[in-house]
């Protein structure tokens, strides 16, 4: 289970700085020389680098627009930011329309930033080393960015062939709050590395966890060590998004995720109550070598992953009608994919994982949660099935999915962590209402893992 974040929607103050009307895409990019923190009304094409900038790199003004950035870098200065105030290489809010190509966007708390935008291109950019301050100076701030390209509250965007690496605490490519009908496809994402860390560590020389994505039922205090994942997909209610045909390796935490959500009320204060996350594709993606966040502490992650959410106390709907089909997730710390358990719901999983290949990962080929218990922070135990020293919070395994046509050979390899692992799991007694079928493993750990003209040795449960 992974922590989840609360995150706010940042507003740019741009009204005194005079914005124009629309301008389309249509006419020419003229050659532009370009300051820190302009409002661009105008198709243009970079005559030099931007920056290092102390706040905003630039502002997109209208919509219809193409910013070609020519080659050329847009530089921050997030290094030397101990204000509360994020900084975002590329903003757009509220515009439709508009192509920013070719081109880098480094060193703010956010590369590329779409708010309540829609039909937008992102293309043949690099974003990199886009770090939210607070991991790198201990300035304490609310946390909204810390992603290479986040997209918020938006639709219909298309993020294609970019290279986002070394970006954090968070994510490369971020699709969030009711996002829908996204495309992330063709992009390299790789080495997000960032530790949500403030400078030097506590007096018993344990990390000072920084404030970015809260882990507590109240979204409040510090957040988790390490969350810098590949591809993220969270809710609440991002549905419809395709991610397809991208390289995702050797990122920290997961390469590609879907994200559960807190949605029933009554919920804790603070915690925003939402819809399940609904109807996204992953497909065709290159995922390897993801999830070593913290090999010191035996914790590992997975290639591709439905999460679920919600500390003790909450109840989260689970990612259902989504697609993972014909991706290769090999060589993975833990599971190559991952379907979460649900909240304590009704709602059915009902994920579909079909034709795709998992080998070599350090857990289970593909893994399904069976029903699980939510302890208070600090009171798990190591020991099945008591995983609570106190009072637990039952929640159901994942259910209603359909697993077919899946490939997985020489999981459960992980020496570091030595673990009993399987081709393909099922947490859930007699395979509950998973369809398994045609799958070719070569070990299962019961036996309606491999049923339907699928092959696998049985291996039993885990010890």
């Amino acid at each position: 289970m992974k922590g989840f974040r609360k995150r706010g929607v940042c507003v740019l103050a741009t009204g005194a700085l005079g914005l124009s009307g629309i301008v389309l895409a249509a006419e020419p990019a003229s050659a532009a020389v370009v300051g820190c923190g302009d409002v661009i009304t105008t198709s243009i094409s970079l005559s030099q680098d931007v920056g290092p900038c102390t706040g905003n790199g630039i502002v997109i003004g209208a919509s219809g627009i193409t910013v070609n950035l020519n080659g050329k870098s847009i530089i921050g200065r997030n290094t030397t930011n101990m204000t509360a105030n994020e900084q975002v290489g590329v903003f757009m809010q509220g515009k439709r329309n508009v192509t920013i190509i070719n081109g880098t966007v480094r060193n703010f708390d956010a590369g590329v930033a779409i708010v309540k935008g829609s039909k937008n291109q992102l293309r043949k950019l690099t974003v990199r080393d886009n770090v939210n301050h607070s991991s790198l100076t201990g300035a304490i701030n609310k946390c909204t960015f810390g992603d290479g390209v986040v997209v918020k509250g938006s639709e219909e965007n298309l993020i294609t062939q970019n290279t986002a690496h070394r970006n954090g605490p968070f994510s490369g490519i971020t699709l969030i709050n009711g996002s829908d009908n996204n495309i992330v496809s063709g992009n390299e994402v790789f080495d997000q590395n960032i530790q949500n860390r403030l400078p030097g560590d506590n007096p018993d020389g344990t990390p000072r966890n920084g404030p970015c994505g809260p882990f507590s039922a109240t979204a409040t205090g510090v957040g988790r060590l390490n969350q810098d994942i590949g591809i993220r997909v969270e809710g609440p209610g991002s549905d419809n998004n395709q991610v397809l045909s991208n390289s995702v390796h050797d990122n920290q935490l997961d390469g590609i995720t879907i994200h559960g959500y807190v949605c029933i009320q009554p919920t804790p204060p603070g915690v925003t109550g939402g819809t399940p996350n609904t109807g996204n594709l992953i497909q065709g993606n290159d995922v390897r070598r993801n999830g070593f966040a913290n090999v010191a502490n035996r914790e590992f992650q997975d290639g591709i992953a439905i999460l679920s959410q919600g500390p003790l106390g909450t109840v989260t709907c689970s990612s259902n009608n989504n697609r993972i089909i014909g991706n290769v997730s090999n060589a993975n710390a833990r599971d190559g994919i991952s379907v979460a358990a649900t909240g304590d719901n009704a709602i059915p999983s009902a994920n579909e994982v079909s034709q795709n290949t998992v080998n070599d990962n350090g857990r289970n080929g593909i893994f399904v949660r069976g029903p699980f218990t939510v302890c208070p922070p600090g009171q798990r135990n190591a020991t099945p099935p008591d995983f609570c020293n106190v009072p637990r919070e039952p929640r159901n395994g994942a259910n209603e999915n359909r697993l077919v046509s899946n490939k997985g050979m020489g999981n459960g390899n992980n020496v570091l962590a030595p673990a009993l692992g399987y081709d393909g799991f099922d947490g859930n007694p007699a395979c509950d209402k998973n369809f398994w079928a045609q799958n070719i493993f070569g070990t299962v750990n019961q036996a309606c893992v491999a049923a339907n003209f699928g092959t696998g040795t049985e291996l039993g449960p885990v010890p």
